[in-house]
């Protein structure tokens, strides 16, 4: 059942238990209405001088007065999406994409803040139907919780947040621009593989929002704790120059990894996952943006029609390429690295997440899984101290190939009595029983 019926005596109990929350850092004082003109309220409106003078650096603007609880995004233009020997096929091909400057919340939006949208009538109690769900904890007596950020959200949960706090969801190019600093880190900190000590990973539910260091341009957990939602479609890259209105029946992307991951590759800021807007998780939350209003686009861009189009200069590519023939093209040839800036396709996206595929080893041995030819199951006993260590009953590792997306293979591995450890767009770890 995807909202519960006890939601209305739930939401009775919660007011009681929650009160006012001490946690303000990741929203300030926010007009109670929750209507579409409120999603840049108040925009912040900078000098003359900061116009004429559009940054392309991480340096702040010391004429533009930042919102309390936000940092100030420079605009920039940069590379977005995975190099060409690294990364997921949905992660490329890497293209240029040219972002305004903007605000974004330094915190992650927490469960005390979000519970306040909850009180005035603009936002619905979070979901209750997982272990991990903050709101679901503090019900059960977690006195606590307010400093850890909201989650067991779907999008339109998060929308009606932002919205109510006079700001709105930030794009998946923003995003990726704010996580990576511009310069393409894989993590938000830079290049040093995530760990308990650098950002909420590996972890039995979220932590303390702001608990760690923060990474590109003063912002906190953009990598790891939950991920956040975006208003972006997923589109297969490039990706559009701006977002469509919002969809109950299109995916949507969500970003920055998670404290039920395990693996880096799930940690990584040009990592792409997608719902749809229904669909929610204990791991995912939100963070809000506001816009910066004139548009300050960076050097060699122009605002037009609401976003910032690149007017002189060279496209960016990958190092080795060049832009000829309206593409990213290889130094010397003529194979093609990138579709022309600002245009993008429309295609049915897959409704898993990808990764790459675990070292395999030596598989010992490789049969048809029963009922079901296409698929195969392969012994990869190099993975059995991981499922030793988090699925006891379940000690023996395999992988399971075939089908075109990780549902595909669900009920497949089910079926064998396994319990999914890892995934791909082709194959699903597994811990078996034997």
């Amino acid at each position: 059942m995807r909202e519960p019926l006890v939601v209305g005596l739930v939401g009775s109990l919660l007011f009681g238990l929650l009160g006012c929350s001490a946690e303000e850092s990741s929203v300030s004082s926010a007009p109670a209405a929750n209507s579409a003109a409120n999603t840049n309220a108040a925009p912040i409106v900078p000098t003359a001088e900061a116009s004429a003078a559009p940054l392309n650096s991480a340096e702040k603007d010391k004429s533009v007065p930042v919102p309390e609880g936000m940092a100030y995004i420079p605009a920039g233009i940069f590379l977005m999406g995975a190099p060409n020997l690294r990364g997921n096929p949905d992660e490329k091909p890497a293209h240029e994409a040219i972002v305004a400057s903007f605000f974004l919340d330094k915190y992650e939006v927490t469960h005390g803040a979000f519970m306040k949208c909850v009180k005035a009538g603009s936002c619905k109690v979070p979901r209750l139907d997982h272990m991990y769900c903050n709101v679901k904890l503090q019900l059960k007596g977690a006195t606590d919780r307010d400093k850890y950020p909201a989650n067991c959200i779907d999008l339109m949960h998060a929308d009606s947040y932002c919205r109510w706090a006079g700001k709105r969801l930030p794009t998946e190019r923003e995003w990726e621009y704010a996580a990576t600093g511009g310069d393409r880190r894989t993590y938000s900190w830079g290049e040093e593989l995530p760990t308990k000590t650098n950002c909420c990973y590996d972890n039995p539910g979220s932590c303390v929002g702001g608990s760690f260091e923060a990474g590109a341009f003063g912002l906190y957990d953009m990598t790891g704790n939950v991920w956040e939602w975006t208003s972006s479609q997923f589109h297969p890259y490039p990706s559009p120059p701006r977002d469509e209105a919002l969809s109950r029946y299109r995916h949507y992307v969500y970003r920055g990894g998670s404290w039920s991951r395990r693996f880096p590759k799930w940690m990584r800021t040009m990592l792409r996952n997608r719902y749809k807007p229904d669909e929610f998780s204990a791991s995912i939350g939100v963070r809000c943006a506001q816009t910066v209003r004139p548009l300050v686009c960076p050097a060699n861009s122009e605002a037009k029609d609401g976003i910032c189009v690149r007017v002189r200069g060279d496209v960016r590519c990958e190092p080795g390429y060049s832009f000829r023939d309206g593409a990213c093209r290889i130094d010397g040839g003529n194979r093609t690295a990138a579709s022309p800036p600002n245009t993008w396709r429309r295609a049915r996206p897959p409704t898993a997440p990808q990764g790459s595929p675990p070292p395999e080893g030596a598989a010992t041995s490789e049969a048809p899984v029963s009922s079901q030819p296409t698929f195969t199951r392969s012994r990869t006993a190099h993975h059995d101290q991981d499922c030793k260590r988090h699925w006891p009953a379940t000690p023996a590792s395999y992988i399971f190939r075939g089908g075109k997306t990780y549902p595909s293979r669900k009920s497949t591995v089910a079926a064998a009595g396994c319990v999914p450890r890892d995934m791909g767009a082709t194959w699903t770890s597994a811990c078996c029983r034997q």
